[in-house]
């Protein structure tokens, strides 16, 4: 079982469709995988800097990875 802060589940549900599907998940690789995606995704202005949602999305990932 992975461990989530509070904050890292509210910024999952809010943000992905599968959110259920990645908390069963036992495979950290497969979340960081799919927070790396997003962050490629969602995350960046016209200038390929870290927007907001970037910059929150970065920390819900190094929380994971440091977590587990």
């Amino acid at each position: 079982m992975l461990y989530f802060r509070e904050k890292d589940r509210e910024f999952i549900k809010n943000n992905f469709d599968n959110w259920e599907e990645l908390f069963r998940e036992e495979d950290v690789d497969r979340i960081l995988l799919e927070l790396h995606l997003f962050i490629d995704r969602e995350g960046f202005d016209e200038f390929y800097n870290l927007n907001d949602l970037g910059r929150e999305a970065q920390r819900v990932y190094d929380s994971i990875y440091y977590n587990n």
